[in-house]
């Protein structure tokens, strides 16, 4: 007789039983383990969403109040201030307070997964187009509630795209 250490693995395993099965307790781990997990949201995957529908949806309305109405008088001379009135303030304090933040916001957009720096570009620039489209209307509609309130929006969706990167880059020892 050969010693067990001299077979082959061949031999080993074609002296198994053929009809073995595993014990019935094994089996709810296993199930446990390979049932479907829930996919965690890309922690940007929501804002640039929500940041990507407010821009369509600006987008919409913009085109809706520059093509909807045909009898409306091309701006002229006298709206021309109207236009500059919609831009972002000129206040010193204002002006060095968005600077230092967007320059944060660059530094930790940085430490972000290639793929996810480009999206939040992206929905980064879509915000900005559409705050482009809606003073462009408002050239044309200086009176509109709506669009003071879409421009005044997109603001909102600018600083909260960075407020999220910065929350979400923020060193964790400064979290707790």
């Amino acid at each position: 007789m050969k010693d067990r250490t001299e077979e082959s693995l061949d031999e080993q395993l074609a002296r198994l039983p053929l009809d073995a099965a595993p014990p019935g307790d094994l089996w709810p781990g296993i199930a446990g383990r390979i049932t479907r997990r829930p996919r965690i949201a890309h922690p940007f995957a929501l804002a640039a969403a929500a940041a990507a529908a407010a821009a369509c949806l600006a987008t919409a309305l913009t085109w809706t109040v520059l093509h909807g109405r045909p009898d409306a008088a091309p701006p002229g001379p006298a709206l021309a201030g109207a236009a500059s009135s919609f831009d972002e303030p000129r206040d010193a304090r204002y002006v060095a307070a968005r600077s230092a933040l967007q320059s944060t916001f660059r530094e930790r957009l940085a430490l972000l997964d290639p793929r996810t720096r480009v999206q939040i570009e992206s929905s980064l620039a879509v915000i900005r187009q559409a705050r482009e489209d809606i003073r462009h209307a408002l050239s044309a509609a200086p009176e509109s509630p709506i669009l003071e309130e879409l421009l005044e929006a997109t603001w909102h969706d600018e600083f909260d795209l960075y407020d999220d990167v910065l929350r979400t880059t923020q060193p964790i020892s400064a979290r707790i």
